[in-house]
């Protein structure tokens, strides 16, 4: 079924679990075009979802409202066949689990098999994915536990970067392979791996396209803190700059509270990453915080406005020496942009020479985002 039936799907499901008793009827006769066997499908899934999350009474509603339209609608269950579906699950789990495993995660091998299974890609996937490493997790040996999680840790990674497919439900699967790893990696016994998760767990949520956005920024910031009270700058300062990194971006794109202060601390968490990463030890990573760095510059609002700006320009000009269009033909263009923004905003010197160059970053940038390879951009 396609992404829009299933969201349907699950309004109309909401819908049943939340009418008062007696609307029932007239909320199913009033979608009417939904009621099939897909429909059934999904609410057996939902109802097993619910009775994991200990809403039990609430899955015994659902199940019981399905087995109703059941009979209505003269289907007749075929455990073989959802059996059927479970096994297809499970065998390409493991498939991708042990090609990570053997190409030790390399997207080269990974990807193809992901490609060719686009279909699985989605909330039975998941399903089988937290059924399956929870049992594997309560019946192995420590150390068998651990080589799973990593296998699931680089296969998150992987699936977080897939390019094709459904990338909302590649970043739930993420998600769920990340909260699976935090049940082996835990604080106490593997605190570098643990940090590690937490900061791609934080990753994914700043991506994350389901649900609340405000929400998911929040469990990211959240995230990035704990792994920073483990990835120290005295014990692992790479580490350390890249999470404080995340958390600038983080931080920027925060919605809930103040939006200065979030800003401030923004450039508080990029001016630490800087320094670490040098441009002499680590130009890509130092480009990359620069341009962040201005763009924060660029948004925030206490403060000298024309000073802010001022610092934004000299932040994307010092991006731009590592940034090259030969190199980084797509960063390039990115902070091209943000370079042109600042000049079209910029208070001090002349305003139409300021134009002028806004003018000349974004055609710079247009080199690259064209119509063609890059339509929004």
């Amino acid at each position: 079924m396609d992404e829009q039936r299933l969201q349907a799907y699950v309004n109309l499901i909401n819908q049943l679990l939340t009418c008062s008793s007696g609307e029932e009827v007239q909320i199913i006769e009033s979608n009417r075009e939904l009621v099939d066997a897909e429909l059934l499908q999904v609410m057996a899934q939902v109802a097993e979802q619910l009775a994991a999350n200990g809403k039990q009474d609430s899955a015994d509603f659902l199940l019981s409202l399905r087995s109703q339209l059941l009979k209505i609608l003269g289907i007749s269950e075929n455990p073989t066949s959802a059996n059927a579906l479970s096994e297809d699950y499970l065998q390409f789990l493991e498939e991708v689990l042990e090609a990570t495993h053997n190409s030790n995660g390399d997207p080269k091998v990974v990807y193809p098999l992901l490609e060719a299974n686009l279909d699985k890609l989605d909330d039975n996937f998941i399903d089988i994915l937290q059924r399956w490493t929870t049992a594997k997790f309560s019946e192995v040996e420590p150390k068998t536990a651990q080589d799973i999680a990593n296998n699931i840790w680089y296969f998150s990674d992987l699936i977080q970067q897939f390019p094709l497919g459904n990338k909302a439900n590649n970043i739930e699967i993420a998600i769920a392979g990340y909260e699976q790893v935090l049940n082996v990696f835990t604080r106490e016994s593997n605190r570098e791996s643990w940090a590690g998760t937490q900061n791609n767990l934080g990753n994914a949520y700043i991506n994350r396209i389901r649900d609340n956005r405000a929400l998911n920024l929040e469990k990211a910031i959240k995230a990035y803190e704990v792994a920073l009270e483990v990835r120290t700058e005295e014990d692992c300062p790479i580490h350390w700059a890249m999470t404080q990194n995340n958390l600038g971006i983080a931080y920027c794109q925060r919605i809930h509270h103040d939006r200065s202060e979030n800003v401030e601390k923004a450039i508080k968490a990029f001016r630490r990453a800087l320094s670490v990463y040098t441009k002499e030890n680590f130009p890509i990573h130092w480009a990359m915080t620069q341009n962040n760095r201005g763009t924060a510059y660029l948004y925030i609002i206490h403060g000298d406005r024309a000073d802010n700006l001022e610092k934004a320009i000299k932040a994307f000009q010092l991006a731009l020496k590592v940034r090259t269009q030969k190199d980084f033909p797509i960063h390039w263009a990115t902070t091209q942009n943000n370079l042109g923004i600042a000049y079209r905003d910029r208070i001090r010197g002349h305003r139409a020479l300021n134009l002028e160059r806004a003018i000349k970053a974004f055609r710079l940038a247009l080199k690259v985002r064209t119509k063609s390879d890059f339509p929004q951009d």
